[in-house]
């Protein structure tokens, strides 16, 4: 009896050990991060006077309650638009009157949250980055972060206070046009990934020549928060994609593929550009793959 005592001590002690690795393992931490913030750090952030809090949901989510002071500021509602097919990237004048006429300086350091999983913040991120935004910052976990931090919520609109915002030139690192993509793939570059973040099922009706199935919805742990920069590392090099691999993300309108970037940049991947017309733009016009299987259409199926 005494012996087995002990053994079941001794289990219950590695029990616990493993539950407390296996947690750590699990915890995201994006404090400090570049790219990100998290929403516990938000409160002393918004102490400063140059910071302005973004929210990236739909005007009708916004309304029904958000983070005081926070401006509302929807990508698909105010900063894409449908040339040359639906879901583009505006123009240096356009990112510059919706920006300045929101209360935001390029100066400003931007913090950005959202609903959907944070594509939205991601695609809003992605469109300041392209235009040279220094510090713009997406909060992990979104508004069931904010909420679970205490942050105040309300429902009165901000007083804006206009701005004059000077966008750099569109960086071309960033962004990749369909003629980018053709050569790339007509010239079979071994470094390079194009990396499709639809469903399975989105890609099971077609997919561009080559491209590398990876779901958006794999960069998140069970409560809805991004995956950890060693967790982001290890998952895509285990599907071929080292840091100095040059990755070309696309989705259906490079809404979800911009988050993927923001998560490939913080991990420290140097090459990640999103290809802007994305499957809109190449199911009309380019060569489509179809897999030997399908998959059965799924909530992911989305921007």
């Amino acid at each position: 009896m005494k012996n087995h005592w002990k053994l079941g001590l001794l289990f219950l002690v590695a029990v616990l050990v493993m539950g407390t690795f296996a947690g750590c393992a699990a915890e995201t931490s994006y404090k400090g991060a570049t790219n990100f913030v998290e929403a516990s750090e938000v409160a002393a952030l918004m102490e400063q006077d140059n910071v302005v809090v973004v929210d990236a949901r739909y005007a009708e989510d916004y309304e029904k309650g958000h983070l005081a002071g926070s401006v509302n500021l929807n990508p698909k509602e105010k900063l894409m638009i449908s040339e040359p097919v639906k879901g583009m990237i505006p123009s240096k004048e356009m990112v510059e009157e919706v920006l300045g006429t929101n209360g935001i300086s390029e100066t400003d350091t931007v913090l950005i949250y959202g609903n959907h999983g944070g594509i939205y913040a991601a695609r809003v991120w992605w469109t300041m980055k392209t235009y040279g935004h220094e510090d713009v910052r997406i909060i992990n976990g979104g508004e069931a972060a904010i909420v679970q931090a205490g942050l105040p919520l309300t429902k009165e609109m901000p007083m804006l206070t206009e701005k004059t915002y000077t966008a750099k030139e569109l960086d071309a690192d960033r962004y990749a046009t369909k003629e980018e993509v053709e050569a790339l793939i007509a010239s079979e570059e071994e470094n390079c990934v194009i990396l499709d973040t639809r469903s399975a099922a989105e890609y099971s009706e077609g997919f561009i020549t080559n491209a590398v199935l990876y779901p958006h919805t794999k960069n998140y742990y069970a409560d809805g928060t991004f995956k950890n920069v060693q967790a982001i590392t290890l998952d895509y090099k285990d599907i071929g994609i080292e840091k100095d691999t040059l990755v070309v993300a696309y989705c259906k309108s490079s809404v979800r593929a911009t988050l993927t970037a923001a998560l490939l940049e913080e991990a420290g991947f140097k090459k990640v550009k999103i290809y802007d017309g994305a499957w809109l733009e190449w199911s009309a016009t380019g060569v489509v793959e179809k897999p030997e299987t399908s998959a059965p259409i799924t909530t992911q199926d989305a921007s």
